[in-house]
């Protein structure tokens, strides 16, 4: 008996194409039914093999992400900043107080008043200061800090640009047609596994973020 291969209807000996759908008619329909089979299961294992790509591909971005690096030339303009706003709004807050508390200006208020007003504005005042001279003494840490991580930041530029070639590495990561996002990934996974070899005790935020900064000078030229 024919059967049609969309509908999966049976009909009658003579007729050749189904009513609903127009498609031509089988004799047998269990061909179909493993040819669909068969499709059904590439396409579920192609699916496999997409997720389990996207997996690898999510735990090498998970080892990659870290915290941000921010460098000590950063760390000591912020704090400059912070120890000159700080000072500056302290000073002339506190030297307000003063002149409040002397009657140079401000309106009649009970003695009370005034001293619980002075009392709690003074003493604000006078920690934006002591937080102030705190930030300043900490721009000057910062800033020692930095002198010595730029001259490190700068010689291990200089080592990784004579030291690593884009045709190189690919060559020996063997990447082949690997998406770009991974191969990004493996480059540096390679770059900072080299760089650790030669330059010890890194911190790894640190080294991330060189990295970023090398990567372009190597691969985009």
């Amino acid at each position: 008996m024919p059967w049609c291969p969309n509908c999966k209807d049976e009909y009658k000996e003579g007729i050749t194409t189904c009513a609903d759908c127009g498609c031509e008619l089988v004799d047998d329909l269990s061909l179909i039914e493993e040819n669909d089979d068969l499709e059904e299961d590439t396409f579920e294992n192609e699916e496999d093999e997409l997720a389990e790509a996207y997996e690898e591909l999510e735990q090498e971005e998970e080892e990659f992400e870290t915290e941000v690096y921010i460098n000590n030339e950063e760390k000591a303009e912020e704090n400059r900043t912070s120890a000159y706003t700080l000072l500056i709004i302290g000073s002339l807050g506190f030297i307000g107080v003063v002149l409040y508390m002397l009657d140079v200006f401000g309106g009649s208020m009970s003695k009370t008043s005034k001293y619980m007003i002075t009392g709690v504005m003074g003493s604000l005042f006078l920690l934006f200061i002591i937080m102030g001279i705190v930030s300043l003494k900490n721009f000057k840490l910062f800033k020692k800090r930095a002198y010595k991580e730029n001259n490190l930041t700068s010689e291990i530029t200089k080592w990784s640009l004579q030291t690593f070639n884009k045709d190189d590495i690919d060559s020996k990561l063997s990447l082949g047609e690997m998406l770009e996002e991974a191969k990004y990934f493996e480059r540096t996974k390679y770059i900072k596994s080299t760089i650790r070899s030669q330059f010890m005790n890194l911190d790894e935020s640190y080294l991330n973020r060189l990295v970023d900064e090398i990567y372009p000078s190597i691969f985009e030229e």
